[in-house]
C-alpha cells in the first residue's frame, strides 16, 4: 500500500499518471491465479505509522505486483498480491474515482491528460503547500504457515524518497568489494537477502517512520 500527500512535489506529472492508471486494468493475484480488478474500487483503511495514521487506499496497478507474484519464487505457484495507492486531501481521492467515467480513451490520452494536469497546477500547487510531501509504504506479508511481517516506511517528500531509492539500488550494482547483484537485468524481488538488506538500510535515510 502506498500513501502520498498531495502530489509529494512531483506536480501535474504524478497527477496525469494517475488518470493513465484509472484506465488501466489492475493485476492482482489471488490463489495462484492472475485476476485483472477496476481500478480504484475495493478500499482499504491502512495504517502507515505515526505521523500519518489510518488513510483510505484503492486498488491501482503496479509493476510490483506480478513481479513480485512471478518471480520471488518462479517454482511455486504465485501468491495471493495487490497494490493500494491513496493520497490527501481526501476529496482528491473522490475526484481521482469520478475520472473513471471518462470514456478509457481519453484517459489513455497522454497529452489531453497532461494538459488537464497543467491546467489545473495552481490548485495542485496550493493543495501542496496545505498538505506537504509526505510519502509512506506499507508492506505486509503472510506466510504460508501464518506468520505475518509488516513493513512501514515514511518519508517527509517524495522526490527525496525516490532520489534514496534509486541510489541505493545504484550502490549496490557498483560495489567492488562484496558484489550483491550478479551481472544482467533483474526485478528487485530477484536479488538477494543481502542485497534487500542494503538497499533497504540505505533507503530509510531520513524516513520519519521504519518499522519492520
Amino acid at each position: 500500500s502506498f500513501f502520498t500527500a498531495g502530489t509529494g512535489n512531483a506536480g501535474p506529472t504524478i497527477v496525469s499518471a494517475t488518470f493513465l492508471l484509472l484506465a488501466t486494468p489492475v493485476i492482482t493475484f489471488m490463489n495462484g491465479i492472475r485476476q485483472d480488478k477496476e481500478p480504484w474500487t475495493e478500499m482499504r483503511e491502512v495504517d502507515f505509522g505515526n505521523g500519518i495514521g489510518n488513510k483510505p487506499v484503492w486498488l491501482l496497478d503496479n509493476p510490483d505486483v506480478p513481479t513480485t507474484a512471478m518471480y520471488l519464487n518462479p517454482n511455486e505457484k504465485p501468491p495471493n498480491c495487490s497494490s493500494r495507492f491513496g493520497t490527501d486531501p481526501l476529496p482528491w481521492n473522490y475526484l481521482f474515482g469520478a475520472m473513471k467515467a471518462l470514456p478509457r480513451s481519453l484517459l489513455y490520452n497522454r497529452d489531453a491528460m497532461q494538459n488537464f494536469a497543467l491546467f489545473s497546477e495552481p490548485i495542485i500547487r496550493l493543495v501542496d503547500k496545505l498538505v506537504g510531501a509526505t510519502n509512506a509504504m506499507r508492506c505486509d506479508v503472510t506466510a504460508s504457515n501464518g506468520d505475518k511481517v509488516t513493513l512501514r516506511i515514511a518519508h517527509s517528500d517524495l522526490e527525496q524518497c525516490v532520489g534514496l531509492a534509486t541510489a541505493a539500488f545504484a550502490l549496490e550494482m557498483v560495489k567492488k568489494d562484496k558484489q550483491t547483484v550478479p551481472p544482467g537485468v533483474w526485478f528487485p524481488s530477484e536479488l538477494g537477502n543481502e542485497a534487500r538488506k542494503n538497499i533497504l538500510e540505505v533507503s530509510k535515510e531520513d524516513a520519519f517512520v521504519y518499522e519492520l
